[in-house]
């Protein structure tokens, strides 16, 4: 085993950032052996990824017998390929549950096992569950790998501040483009027509899974009192109540000729004529730390209309969007109002060229370096963190 090479887990995780972050090390040289999935995106991969697909279907419709089978399954390859690489870096870069199993437990005996170990810390608490117990249980995990990688000075911050973890254990490494979508060299009068949206009328995109936490029924809210602009949807609503009742609230705005619905899986041709006929992508979100769809967003030349929260008072500025002012359906309202007076200033490439400096062969650098210099040295006891 070459014990330069980075082993990547990603435990199957969103499967456009594990190609960013695989492809941003190989591109500076630093191989990679990825720990893979049936959703890895394999024909993507820089020649200088090895791809090990250990864990393969996620098929949320096995059986249930099957799911726990290949669970099993996957944490012994796991442990197996991690005791292979034991004399390299072992990086995290996606959260499995149950947390206190896999951050925990498994983490413990990866961090005995690997000369470095590092965590991606996304959100510091998984979204909609900020309860005591689960504080409890991050706590314990951020104290286990020996770096922690953030994507924003927010998320240090709280992990600072609110976990209690040593700043010189936290590594920001910038969130990197999702550039597997292509840019459609269409206006948005054509994209508009292609998906079926009145081209004559503004049209705003919300995009991914939809949760509580990303504060759709504002949006809602807002077209409710501006009927005359048009909703674009891609992603499934989430399958407990507020969910049940966002699904609702769409159907009815499909029936009245407002909504254009990419309900469920959404491959990447929809999604870049969704993104073409948008004129702003909306993210009304109640707290987040990083965001890929707002990257997603900026990276096909469509501005964001954002709360201010988390890091989202990283990234969008003048050039690239504006802030909702008050987080309120008639809130939303007066932000899309005041886009839609604006939007002329808004040209796709202008967006554009505020995130260029974002693709993952450069946002990655300050990893690969931390890599060069030997990466933080291992310590007999885990304390000082």
């Amino acid at each position: 085993m070459n014990s330069d090479a980075v082993l990547l887990v990603s435990h199957g995780f969103q499967s456009h950032y594990e190609l960013g972050f695989a492809n941003g090390l190989a591109s500076n040289g630093v191989p990679v052996v990825l720990l893979g999935s049936d959703t890895t995106l394999a024909s993507r991969l820089h020649p200088g990824v090895t791809l090990k697909n250990i864990r393969g279907s996620q098929d949320s419709r096995r059986p249930a017998w099957r799911k726990a089978r290949d669970l099993v399954l996957y944490h012994l390859r796991l442990l197996r390929e991690v005791w292979r690489h034991r004399h390299g870096t072992v990086m995290i870069i996606g959260m499995l549950r149950p947390e206190w199993f896999v951050g925990i437990l498994e983490g413990l005996l990866l961090r005995l096992i690997a000369r470095r170990l590092t965590l991606t810390v996304h959100n510091t608490l998984p979204h909609d569950r900020h309860t005591a117990t689960m504080k409890v249980i991050y706590w314990l995990i951020y104290r286990i790998p020996h770096m922690l990688l953030v994507h924003t000075t927010s998320t240090a911050k709280a992990l600072v501040e609110q976990f209690q973890v040593s700043a010189d254990k936290i590594l920001q490494v910038e969130h990197g483009l999702n550039d597997a979508v292509e840019r459609l060299p269409l206006t948005k009068v054509q994209a508009k027509a292609a998906i079926g949206a009145d081209p004559s009328r503004p049209a705003f995109i919300f995009f991914g899974y939809v949760s509580q936490f990303k504060g759709l029924e504002l949006l809602l809210d807002a077209l409710d009192i501006r009927p005359d602009y048009t909703l674009i949807v891609a992603g499934r609503c989430s399958p407990d109540e507020y969910g049940n009742n966002m699904r609702r609230r769409l159907e009815a705005m499909a029936a009245r000729k407002q909504l254009v619905w990419f309900e469920g899986f959404v491959d990447e041709d929809i999604i870049a004529k969704a993104f073409a006929a948008a004129d702003a992508a909306v993210l009304p979100y109640r707290h987040i730390d990083q965001s890929g769809v707002l990257l997603l967003a900026l990276s096909l030349g469509v501005p964001a209309i954002a709360t201010r929260v988390g890091g989202f008072l990283e990234v969008v500025n003048a050039h690239n969007g504006l802030f909702i002012k008050e987080a309120t359906g008639p809130g939303v309202a007066e932000a899309l109002d005041r886009f839609v007076q604006e939007r002329d200033r808004y040209s796709s490439e202008s967006v554009v060229q505020t995130v260029e400096h974002l693709a993952w062969r450069h946002s990655i650098r300050p990893l690969v370096q931390w890599l060069a210099d030997g990466g933080r040295a291992p310590q007999e006891e885990m304390r000082g963190s």
